[in-house]
């Protein structure tokens, strides 16, 4: 696909879901990374890809700030395959970004989910796009804790 002529997708047949209504058999047009047209009905239009939602919803993809894990994997594992796995999984049910989420442990396991992290983020082409890392403590009051273990919480460490 090049630069100069994105490649044209039309979308048809689809519940489409807009910031106002959801369109009953609805038409969409895309160039690229673009939304060029929404329309009830057909578009009519030449050489573009297209995909019969065949009365599924078309939505935007959804943005998770706050996921520890899916597919049997987790963050915490500190390897790269957690890291792919998780995102593959997420993408097949609608979640297109992430903020990939710690729970509160050790320095070295933080640390090592970190590099995980890092090195998944490079290798990242088949799931949801990883937007930074969230750290769920260790810096967190204990009366806001929730599930997390206490044994881990502490008071913030400049030289962190």
């Amino acid at each position: 696909m090049s630069q100069m002529h994105p490649q044209k997708i039309k979308i048809y047949n689809g519940k489409i879901v807009t910031p106002f209504k959801i369109i009953e058999s609805g038409c969409l047009l895309a160039m690229g990374d673009t939304i060029t047209e929404i329309s009830e009905g057909n578009i009519e239009t030449e050489d573009a890809i297209e995909i019969n939602a065949n009365g599924k919803y078309v939505a935007p993809g959804f943005i998770d700030i706050h996921v520890h894990g899916g597919g049997g994997y987790d963050f915490m594992d500190a390897n790269e395959t957690a890291f792919l796995k998780v995102a593959e999984t997420h993408l097949q049910y609608g979640t297109t970004a992430m903020l990939p989420t710690t729970l509160t442990a050790g320095r070295e396991a933080l640390l090592k989910t970190l590099e995980a992290y890092e090195s998944a983020n490079k290798r990242n082409t088949n799931g949801a796009q990883f937007l930074g890392m969230h750290l769920e403590g260790p810096y967190i009051a204990m009366n806001q804790r929730g599930a997390q273990d206490p044994r881990f919480i502490r008071d913030p460490d400049p030289a962190e």
